[in-house]
């Protein structure tokens, strides 16, 4: 099979090959092309040493990434391309990186070293697809499958354990028996990866396919939330980051799932998004139009729509709150004190004092508006208070 590989791609290639040294693409680029998607990186890989790389690649600016590795970056005006001189990893006493590592001549060696078949891949124009273990079969099968003994791979980086899942959800592929026994069996060994490596992973996996995992892997999820719990299915809702993640620890109090986050190191804006919409979970919502404004003034009007959506998902019947909630929207209702008719400024000239009688007296006039006591018109709200 022939794979369409951009120009400096291809000619990155050409000149480390003119050079007398093997080259090809490699991992990712090769799986994705495969499967009929479009690369995101390209990868290559290299009999050639760093310093040959260089000399190959003579006037192309050439940055040490991870010179120690064997990996340098070649920058073109084009895009940029990793290359990695074909190695074999030490030993992995943190169970993260390889202590060491050693050249070799050999592209069996360096694709042996690798997490999946199906990233086992190597590909060049002049050569075709090199599949030395399996992995085309399992692209066709939809299996994911550590190249090796998978307790093996694990155990040399335990982040392969959440990246397994990860290409499982994004991909809808199934994990291969004996790999998925050594991610029960290892799902601990986790804890030795930093947290931010591990949400990067998980959000990738929960706005992809992730309700097979969830339920299938409970030890993998309790061990990055941190939380013996059963985790509920999220492909009911948008593939939203901050849905997803509401959805999924919405058996939690706001506070617990908040906590859960911030050992996860999520931003701000999503853990707010988070609690905000689980302590809103409950909150009595009747299909009625004081009660939809209130709600779209305490959420703003994207996550009221979000609360909504997750409801329903949960099993409330919330159409007709759905529809309010829209027809609030178009209708440009006056749901918070910044949008009332006066401000507090109108207030203090007509002799309200500064402070807390203000501030009540906003939020009294607002209350008015809401529940359709008063019409949001700046002569109707004057008149309104001084009257009260």
């Amino acid at each position: 099979m022939e794979i369409l590989l951009p120009g400096y791609v291809q000619e990155l290639l050409h000149r480390l090959q003119v050079a007398n040294h093997e080259a090809y693409i490699v991992g990712g680029c090769v799986r994705d092309s495969l499967l009929g998607r479009t690369p995101h990186d390209w990868d290559m890989t290299t009999s050639a040493l760093p310093e040959q790389i260089k000399s190959a690649l003579s006037g192309v600016r050439i940055l040490d990434t991870g010179i120690q590795h064997g990996t340098v970056t070649a920058l073109t005006d084009q895009g940029e391309v990793e290359i990695t001189t074909y190695r074999v990893d030490g030993t992995y006493s943190d169970g993260r990186r390889p202590d060491s590592v050693s050249f070799t001549r050999s592209l069996r060696e360096d694709l042996a070293r690798r997490d999946f078949t199906i990233n086992a891949l190597a590909y060049a124009p002049n050569v075709g697809v090199v599949d030395l273990f399996g992995g085309r079969e399992d692209l066709q099968a939809g299996q994911i499958r550590c190249v090796g003994q998978p307790e093996q791979r694990f155990g040399e980086d335990a982040l392969r354990i959440i990246r397994g899942l990860r290409f499982a959800a994004t991909l809808g592929f199934s994990i291969e028996e004996k790999t998925a026994a050594a991610i029960r069996s290892l799902a601990p060994t986790l804890q030795r990866i930093a947290v931010e490596r591990l949400q990067a992973e998980l959000s990738r996996l929960l706005c992809a396919h992730p309700d097979s995992l969830l339920a299938a892997y409970p030890e993998v999820f309790q061990q990055l939330f941190r939380q013996p719990m059963q985790f509920l299915p999220v492909e009911g809702v948008a593939a939203r980051l901050h849905l997803r993640l509401a959805r999924l620890l919405a058996p939690l109090c706001a506070e617990d799932a908040d906590a859960a986050l911030e050992y996860l190191r999520y931003d701000n804006a999503t853990r707010r998004a988070v609690r905000r919409l689980l302590a809103h979970q409950k909150t009595p919502l009747p299909p009625e139009r004081p009660a939809l404004r209130r709600l779209r003034g305490a959420l703003g009007s994207e996550l009221a729509g979000d609360l909504l959506l997750l409801r329903q998902d949960l099993g409330e019947d919330m159409q007709l709150q759905q529809a309010l909630l829209q027809k609030i929207l178009a209708d440009g209702d006056c749901c918070t004190i910044g949008e009332l008719a006066v401000n507090g400024e109108d207030l203090l000239a007509a002799g309200i004092p500064a402070g807390k009688q203000l501030g009540n007296t906003l939020q009294w006039l607002l209350e008015q508006v809401i529940t359709d006591a008063l019409p949001n018109q700046r002569s109707c709200l004057l008149q309104a208070f001084r009257s009260a």
